[in-house]
């Protein structure tokens, strides 16, 4: 790969191994101490960037090392977080401690003070890039994750269901959002939660969005839907942890929010 000289001077001799675990269009490489991800030039990986810079001292993230911006394609060296991906083996095996780290890291996220926050992510924002998105052509039934989500006991199409999400849209509960509020880009070690990564999703929305993301990936991380060991789940004890109670509308919503998004 041919990399700017802005980011090439900054790399380690060592060997490096390229990232595999998550589904985003980045390539990333690691290195023992630094990470470097390239990516296409798109609002998620400029704003990664922007609350990468936004976020330090506020919340525990990789620091930049250095980024470029060079021929539509986005550069970003940074530190290498400590700590075990939250769906590694061992952790998931005791969902308990899962559930108390993945609370944890929600707590993190609401702890930051808001202000200033760079990247506005509220409904009304999305709900923009929604329309334009329909507008081109780009949001299509083929791309829903849940295959109930259309069909005839579900919507008839994403301009359906995108305005049931208008008209049944909840009173948002702004804080940070994390915006891929998933396993792999939370970190623990033994003595509790040490950070998180790709935040390119990240800025100020409703604290129900990363509850719903977090819970759907401990189920699918536990349960199998990945790969490796399959386990049963039990979604209460994260509410446990948190010390709130379900709010089943709020997490469908967001659950289908999440198919036009």
């Amino acid at each position: 790969m041919l990399l700017p000289e802005s980011i090439r001077k900054h790399l380690p001799d060592s060997a490096f191994s390229l990232d595999s675990i998550g589904c985003s269009d980045a390539q990333v490489m690691m290195f023992p101490d630094r990470v470097l991800k390239v990516q296409g030039d798109c609002n998620v990986s400029g704003n990664e960037f922007y609350m990468l810079s936004w976020l330090q001292g506020r919340l525990p993230v990789p620091e930049i090392i250095a980024a470029d911006h060079v021929d539509g394609m986005r550069y970003l060296l940074m530190t290498r977080m400590s700590g075990k991906v939250l769906c590694d083996e061992a952790i998931l095996n005791d969902q308990h401690r899962l559930a108390e780290l993945v609370a944890e890291g929600l707590r993190h996220l609401w702890s930051v003070d808001i202000a200033g926050c760079p990247t506005n992510r509220t409904l009304d924002r999305k709900f923009i890039e929604i329309e334009e998105g329909l507008r081109g052509g780009w949001i299509t039934p083929e791309q829903a994750a849940q295959p109930e989500t259309y069909g005839p006991k579900g919507f008839r199409s994403p301009a359906h269901l995108f305005d049931w999400l208008v008209k049944n849209r909840p009173v948002e509960e702004l804080v940070l959002s994390h915006g891929d509020y998933c396993l792999p880009n939370i970190f623990a070690s033994d003595k509790g939660l040490t950070g998180f990564i790709d935040i390119g999703l990240s800025g100020v929305a409703d604290k129900w969005i990363d509850i719903e993301k977090g819970l759907w990936s401990m189920w699918a991380n536990t349960t199998g839907v990945f790969g490796g060991k399959k386990r049963g789940f039990d979604r209460r004890l994260l509410f446990d942890a948190l010390g709130v109670q379900p709010d089943e509308d709020r997490l469908r919503y967001y659950s289908l929010l999440d198919e036009l998004c």
